[in-house]
């Protein structure tokens, strides 16, 4: 019988017992018989050596049943990794996921600016479904204009594919014309959006494509320009030129001026502001555009001009929408031999905003700032502009030469111009006047230049006589005299008055008040007349003409008029603006045989439009003396 038949009888007898009835559960247990050992005093016993070898012989593991086991855990081990294996397989296959669609591009690597160029778009579908509402969404970088219209910018686009079946692919060709910067990289972003069967979620898929602008249509040239010296004008150029057959319409050319610098004019005039220009170009075209102002700055400072030129953006005129090239120039500013600088009423400025009226005193500071002497020093001044008034030049210990208005200072002069020592200064100062108001005729914006120039002998270091020379130009304009004039009339004026003419104590008396707003030479804006009323006038609310915006405010009595903006020559070369309102005058015993006012005084204000100045002008109410009333007679102003 084998062991398995055995142990087979064993289990049915185990059974059989426990469902039997007469099975008792108990069962006799061995004796044990107390084991007698003889102990010796000694290690010689061979007997007692092999029984004890047989003790420990008949404890030792069978290793036969642990062999079998182990052989048996390795291979379910390998069955469940085999089948590991082949479930991850068959998931695999079956997964749906964003890995398993490839987009694919076809197209150039490199292309000229201003060039048409296709994109041949790959979709492939590598999933188990088909991938639904698919569309492919593409990003243009700036200067990506519609192939289909010209002119028209395209930053973005959207191609429907429709459903893309499992296993299948779709393609799609895109095209656009891209603008850029020569040996720039220009990124387009592909983008794939699409749902599957039974899910609300949108999926992507992102590709990047990356196109190098290989030529530019145009290029930009600087005229030199490294050092310059602080305070004195410099000029230079910019070249637009064109590299390339195609045409370029709306060109812009943007210069950024660095800190310290002054524009004073160009060549041709800017079109935007003072630093952009607008050219039509054309191909083989060469723009040049010249630009003249001053740098101002510490010895050894440097500034940075920035450069660009595109094309004009369709929605904002004054920006660039595609940047065809762009340029850095950096220049060095370096301190005079002999410097020199100009104070205008005691103010050191590049410009100076001044009134329209008064003296003018101008300061020249002059310095030698080298380290050798300066021999036969001359320093010269040339006063510019229509609004000077020859005849009040006042050149001090200068030379007036009037025929073409300079004032000179020399050796003949001033004998400390022979040899300017080393860290040698001074200052000369001569004075001069603006036409009067009533010589100024249309003049508009009136502005006057002052270019100062300096030149002697130095010894170099290498002990060679040379000629140094250093200039430098100020501009000061003169603000606008606004002025507001207010009188009172009785018999003349838009209004019908009553009452007793002279005033009578406590009898009420009606005036035309007119208020007349001058200006001479720049636009004034937010101009406003303020005054107020006594408590002894009252407000009849009877304004000419009426579409003039004027208020009153019975708390405080005040009279507010919004004049608005005024042309220059109003009341000058024009008509004066003029409001008129009406008001009663209720004399009391206190104002017998007196003039009393009629208003408080009456303060206009506004801005200059071309200097930027706060303006403002006060001048003392109208009364009861009717100096411009032609029906007045004599005494007619004093109270009874």
């Amino acid at each position: 019988m084998t062991d398995d038949s055995k142990k087979s009888d064993r289990i049915e007898g185990v059974k059989a017992g426990l469902y039997s009835r007469n099975t008792r559960f108990s069962k006799d247990r061995a004796s044990f018989s107390r084991r007698k050992y003889d102990i010796k005093s000694g290690w010689n016993d061979s007997r007692q050596e092999e029984e004890e070898d047989g003790f420990f012989e008949r404890r030792k593991p069978k290793t036969k049943n642990f062999s079998e086991k182990i052989l048996f855990i390795a291979v379910i081990f390998l069955m469940l990794s085999v089948g590991f294996v082949f479930l991850m397989v068959w998931l695999g296959n079956n997964k749906v996921s964003t890995e398993n669609v490839d987009i694919s591009v076809i197209g150039p690597s490199s292309m000229e600016s201003g060039g048409e160029f296709s994109l041949k778009i790959t979709v492939t579908n590598n999933n188990p479904i088909n991938l639904e509402v698919a569309d492919l969404v593409i990003k243009y970088p700036e200067g990506t204009y519609s192939a289909s219209e010209p002119g028209k910018a395209l930053r973005s686009e959207r191609v429907s594919l429709g459903v893309v079946p499992s296993g299948r692919s779709i393609r799609k060709e895109v095209r656009s014309v891209l603008y850029g910067e020569r040996n720039s990289d220009k990124d387009i972003l592909i983008s794939l959006e699409y749902r599957i069967a039974d899910s609300n979620a949108i999926f992507f898929k992102e590709r990047k494509y990356s196109i190098n602008i290989s030529s530019s249509p145009i290029d930009l040239i600087i005229s030199p320009m490294e050092r310059v010296i602080s305070g004195q004008e410099m000029d230079f150029s910019v070249s637009v030129v064109s590299d390339s057959e195609r045409s370029v319409e709306s060109l812009l050319l943007v210069v950024e001026y660095p800190f310290g610098f002054k524009f004073i004019s160009s060549e041709p005039k800017p079109t935007y502001g003072d630093n952009i220009w607008k050219m039509e170009g054309g191909s083989a075209d060469k723009s040049v555009v010249k630009i003249k102002g001053i740098v101002s700055g510490q010895n050894e400072e440097e500034r940075v001009f920035r450069f660009s030129a595109g094309n004009q953006d369709r929605k904002d005129e004054k920006e660039i929408g595609a940047l065809f090239a762009s340029l850095i120039k950096t220049i060095s500013i370096e301190k005079p031999f002999i410097g020199v600088d100009i104070a205008v009423n005691g103010a050191l400025s590049q410009e100076y905003s001044l009134s329209g009226n008064g003296t003018v005193r101008v300061d020249v500071i002059w310095a030698n700032n080298s380290s050798t002497s300066i021999i036969g020093g001359e320093i010269n001044i040339k006063l510019e502009g229509g609004i000077l008034d020859k005849n009040t030049v006042s050149p001090g210990k200068g030379y007036y030469r009037s025929v073409d208005n300079t004032i000179i200072w020399n050796k003949s002069t001033n004998g400390e111009l022979s040899e300017i020592l080393p860290g040698a200064n001074g200052r000369f100062s001569f004075s001069f006047k603006p036409l009067d108001v009533s010589e100024r005729g249309n003049l508009v914006n009136p502005e006057a230049r002052l270019t100062i120039s300096a030149k002697g002998n130095r010894i170099s270091e290498v002990g060679t006589q040379e000629e140094i020379n250093s200039s430098v130009s100020k501009i000061l304009r003169f603000s606008t005299d606004l002025r507001v004039t207010p009188n009172a009339t009785y018999y003349s004026g838009p209004f019908v008055n009553s009452g007793p003419i002279p005033p009578e104590v406590e009898t009420e008396t009606t005036y035309t008040v007119t208020w007349a707003v001058t200006n001479t030479t720049n636009e004034a804006g937010g101009v406003r007349v303020v005054s107020s009323l006594p408590t002894y006038v009252r407000w009849m609310g009877v304004v000419s003409p009426n579409s003039e915006k004027i208020t009153y405010n019975p708390v405080g009595g005040e009279v507010i008029w919004d004049v608005g903006d005024i042309k220059p020559g109003v009341g000058i070369v024009n008509n004066r603006k003029e409001i008129s309102f009406q008001i009663a005058f209720l004399p009391s015993l206190t104002h017998l045989t007196l003039v009393p006012l009629l208003t408080g005084d009456v303060t206009i204000t506004g801005t200059d439009k071309f200097t930027g100045d706060s303006l403002s002008n006060t001048k003392a109410g109208a009364s009861t003396r009717l100096s411009t009333d032609p029906g007045a007679g004599y005494g007619h102003e004093f109270v009874r």
